[in-house]
C-alpha cells in the first residue's frame, strides 16, 4: 500500500487521532491508497489580504459510518481528527479546524528540487525559502485567489465571488465584446457564405410528384405506361434514334402554337422515300409516313385548318432543294421535315449543299422549325458501313441547332444480326421502305414530338425548365399591316417593325433569340465572318412549270426544253438540252451571297453525254467546263459551282455546247441554274 510521505510529528498526531476516534467509531479508519503527491498542494499566505490561517474555508468529509463516499475525493479520516458532530448536530460529518489543516499542508508544499532541500531522518525537507512560497516572498508577489473567489465571510459575496472578482470578470467580458465588435465590423462578409442553421436545413423529397399537375396528354411522361410507341419500339432504341436534339427552340414554338388551339402547317422535303416510292407511290398515300404522322397529329391537336404539303421528288437530293426549296414549300409553313439521309451521296461536297438547304429554310420570313429525319437504307450501309451521309448531316444539325432523328438507331443492330428478316419486314427494295418501314419512320418522328410536347407542357406550367418557353403569336396579325405602320403601338404588340423605336417594340427574332440563325457559314474563318453576306437562294429550274423561262430565251439559241410525259420511267426529268456545237444559252439570275452553280445530268460511258462551258456575265476567261459523261454507275444529277464571290445584284449565266462547229455532239442536259 502506498502511503504519503509525512514527518514523525504528523505520524504521532495521526495515531493520537485514531485513538480518540476509536471511542466513537466501530473500527479504525484505513489509510488511503492514493499517495499524497496525487493531491494538489495548498499554498497559504500570511498576507493580510489572505485573511490568515483561520480564513481557510472548512473541508468537509464523509464519515465511513455514513455513505462512505468522500465529497472531495479523499477519505474522511485522511485529514486526522475531527469533531464528531457538526454545527447542526448531525452525526457522521466532521469538520477539521484551520490549524490542523495547516499542520498537514506543511508537509505537502512544493519543492524546488534537491539543490534547495536536504534529507532529515530519511525524508526530504525543503530549505527555508526553497519552496514556491519562498520564491514568491522574494519576488514580493503572492497568489491572492482568496480575495477574488470570496473565501472570506464578507457581506459582499455573491455566488461564491467577491465584489472584486465580479469586477474583474465584468471587465474581461466587456473587453472581449469590444474587440469582437471592432474586428467583425472591419471585416466584410464573404459573398459565398451560407448559413447552415438547423432551421434552414429543410428536407426535400425530389421523388414526390404530388405538386406536379398531370399533363392532358396520355403519353406523358414519355416511356411511361401511356406511351404506346415506346411499348412497340423500346425505350433504348427510340433514345438511340435521336442523333441530335439541341435546344428545340423552334419546335417548341410550333408546339406551343398548337397547344393554343391554332392550326399548324407542316411540309415535307425529301427524295424517293418521302415521295412514298414502294409504299403507295403517292406523296400523300395512307401507307406513307407523312400521312401517318399527320393523322397522329390531328388526334393530339385537332383543327380543320391543319395542313400537310409533301414536296418530295424521286431521284432528287439536297443539292437541288438547297436552291429550289421555295418551289416545293407554301408561302407560310410552321414545320419543315427534311429527309435526305438515304438520298444524298456520302461526299463532303454535299455537306455544303445540305447546309445551304437547312440555312435557306431557317432564314425564311416565316421562320419555320426544321427537323432532319433519317431513313436507314441497306444499300447505303453496304456502301459506307456505319459512317454514312447522315454523319455529314449531323454536323449541320449541330451547327444550326436543328434536331436530327433517324430510324438507323432502331434498325442498325437488328439488320446486321438478321439481315434477311429485317429486309423482308421493313423494306420494299434495298433503298426504299415498305409500309412497315414507314410505320417505323413515323414512330421515330412521333416519339420525338411526344417528348417535346411533354417537356413543353411542363415548361409552360413552370414544373421544368429544360426547354425554352417561347409563347405564341397569332398569325392573323403577325404579318398583316397595321395602322400607321405600327408606330405608337405599345411595346410588344404585333404589327411593329424593328425600326420603329422604343414605342414599337421588337420583332419576333429579337424577342426569341433561340430562333436566330448564326451570322456565319459552316466553313467560315474569322476573316470570312467580317465580310459575311446572307444567302438569297435563287433557282431557275426546268421543272418549274408555274414560272417557266419565257420561250424567247430559246429562239435561235439551239437549246430546247424537254418535259417528260406522265408515267415516264426512264426520261422522267425536266431539262434543257442542246445537240449542236456552239449552241449558247443565256439565263438571267439574281445573286445575294455570290455563288453560282449548274445542276445537270451525268451518265456512264456507255450512255455518253456532251460537254459545255459556262461563265458569269462576260467572264469568259473564267469559264468552267462541265462533262456530261463520268465514271458513274447510272444516270445521276450533279451540281457544280462555276463561280463564287460575285457581286450582289442581277447577273446572267451563259453556257455553250462544245464540239466541232457544224458537227453533231451528244446532248448536254441542264436541269437548272442556281445562285445564292
Amino acid at each position: 500500500m502506498l502511503r504519503p510521505r509525512t514527518t514523525n510529528n504528523s505520524t504521532s498526531s495521526f495515531n493520537n487521532n485514531n485513538n480518540n476516534n476509536s471511542s466513537s467509531s466501530s473500527r479504525a479508519l484505513p489509510e488511503p491508497d492514493t499517495p499524497m503527491s496525487h493531491y494538489p498542494s495548498r499554498i497559504h499566505s500570511s498576507s493580510p489580504l489572505d485573511g490568515g490561517e483561520n480564513s481557510q474555508p472548512p473541508i468537509i468529509g464523509v464519515d465511513e459510518t455514513s455513505s462512505g463516499v468522500p465529497t472531495n475525493g479523499a477519505g474522511g479520516g485522511y485529514f486526522g481528527d475531527a469533531s464528531p458532530t457538526n454545527g447542526n448536530g448531525g452525526e457522521g460529518v466532521k469538520i477539521a479546524s484551520g490549524s490542523e489543516i495547516n499542520d498537514r499542508n506543511t508537509h505537502r508544499r512544493m519543492s524546488s528540487g534537491n539543490s534547495a532541500s536536504g534529507v532529515v531522518n530519511g525524508e526530504k525537507k525543503s530549505a527555508p525559502g526553497a519552496g514556491l512560497q519562498g520564491r514568491r516572498g522574494k519576488l514580493g508577489m503572492s497568489l491572492n485567489l482568496g480575495g477574488l473567489m470570496g473565501r472570506g465571510r464578507g457581506k459582499g459575496n455573491r455566488l461564491g465571488l467577491s465584489q472584486r472578482g465580479w469586477a474583474v470578470i465584468t471587465g474581461l467580458v466587456g473587453f472581449l465584446l469590444l474587440v469582437k465588435l471592432l474586428f467583425s465590423s472591419s471585416t466584410p462578409s464573404s459573398p459565398h457564405h451560407h448559413t447552415t442553421e438547423a432551421s434552414n436545413l429543410i428536407p426535400r423529397d425530389y421523388l414526390n410528384n404530388s405538386m406536379v399537375d398531370p399533363a392532358p396528354f396520355e403519353f406523358c411522361p414519355v416511356f411511361g405506361p401511356g406511351d404506346a410507341v415506346a411499348a412497340r419500339r423500346g425505350q433504348l432504341e427510340l433514345l438511340k434514334s435521336r442523333l441530335h436534339t439541341g435546344t428545340s427552340a423552334r419546335v417548341q414554338k410550333v408546339l406551343q402554337k398548337a397547344m393554343s388551339g391554332a392550326p399548324v402547317t407542316m411540309s415535307i422535303l425529301g427524295g424517293s422515300v418521302s415521295a412514298c416510292a414502294g409504299a403507295g407511290d403517292d406523296p400523300v398515300h395512307e401507307k406513307c409516313y407523312p400521312h401517318k404522322f399527320f393523322d397522329w397529329w390531328n388526334t393530339v391537336f385537332p383543327h380543320p385548318a391543319n395542313e400537310l404539303t409533301n414536296g418530295a421528288t424521286t431521284k432528287t437530293d439536297s443539292a437541288y432543294y438547297a436552291y429550289c426549296n421555295s418551289h416545293h414549300l407554301p408561302d407560310k409553313t410552321d414545320l419543315v421535315i427534311l429527309e435526305f439521309d438515304a438520298a444524298d451521296p456520302n461526299d463532303p461536297e454535299w455537306l455544303q449543299h445540305f447546309e445551304l438547304l437547312v440555312r435557306s429554310v431557317l432564314v425564311r420570313p416565316d421562320q419555320p422549325a426544321v427537323i432532319i429525319l433519317g431513313h436507314f437504307s441497306p444499300q447505303v450501309q453496304a456502301q459506307n458501313g456505319f459512317a454514312g451521309p447522315e454523319l455529314l448531316h449531323n454536323v449541320v444539325a449541330q451547327f444550326y441547332d436543328v434536331p436530327h432523328i433517324s430510324a438507323k438507331g432502331v434498325l442498325y443492330e437488328q439488320y446486321l444480326q438478321t439481315p434477311d428478316q429485317a429486309r423482308s419486314a421493313f423494306y420494299h427494295d434495298p433503298n426504299h421502305a415498305n409500309s412497315n418501314g414507314h410505320d417505323l419512320i413515323a414512330d421515330v418522328l412521333i416519339s420525338y414530338i411526344m417528348s417535346q410536347i411533354c417537356a413543353g407542357w411542363s415548361a409552360i406550367n413552370g414544373h421544368s425548365f429544360d426547354v425554352p418557353n417561347l409563347g405564341t403569336e397569332g398569325d392573323s396579325t403577325a404579318g398583316s399591316p397595321s395602322l400607321l405602320g405600327g408606330v405608337g403601338l405599345r411595346k410588344g404588340m404585333p404589327g411593329q417593325s424593328p425600326g420603329d423605336g422604343s414605342s414599337a417594340g421588337s420583332s419576333l427574332s429579337d424577342r426569341y433569340i433561340g430562333l436566330k440563325v448564326p451570322l456565319m457559314r459552316l466553313n467560315d474563318r474569322p476573316h470570312d465572318v467580317e465580310h459575311f453576306r446572307e444567302i438569297e437562294p435563287f433557282c431557275v429550274a426546268a421543272s418549274d412549270l408555274i414560272n417557266p423561262l419565257p420561250p424567247s430565251l430559246f429562239y435561235g439559241s439551239g437549246w430546247h426544253t424537254y418535259h417528260p410525259p406522265k408515267g415516264a420511267v426512264h426520261e422522267d426529268r425536266h431539262y434543257w438540252y442542246a445537240e449542236q456545237p456552239t449552241a449558247r444559252l443565256r439565263i438571267p439570275l439574281k445573286l445575294g451571297a455570290g455563288d453560282v452553280g449548274i445542276y445537270f445530268m451525268q451518265s456512264p460511258p456507255d450512255k455518253p453525254l456532251g460537254s459545255v462551258k459556262c461563265w458569269v456575265d462576260d467572264n469568259v476567261a473564267g469559264s468552267k467546263e462541265l462533262l456530261g459523261t463520268a465514271e458513274v454507275e447510272d444516270v445521276i444529277a450533279t451540281l457544280v459551282m462555276i463561280d463564287r464571290g460575285v457581286a450582289r445584284g442581277s447577273h446572267f449565266v451563259e453556257c455553250q455546247l462544245q464540239g466541232e462547229p457544224g458537227g453533231i455532239s451528244p446532248p448536254f442536259k441542264i436541269l437548272g441554274i442556281f445562285s445564292t
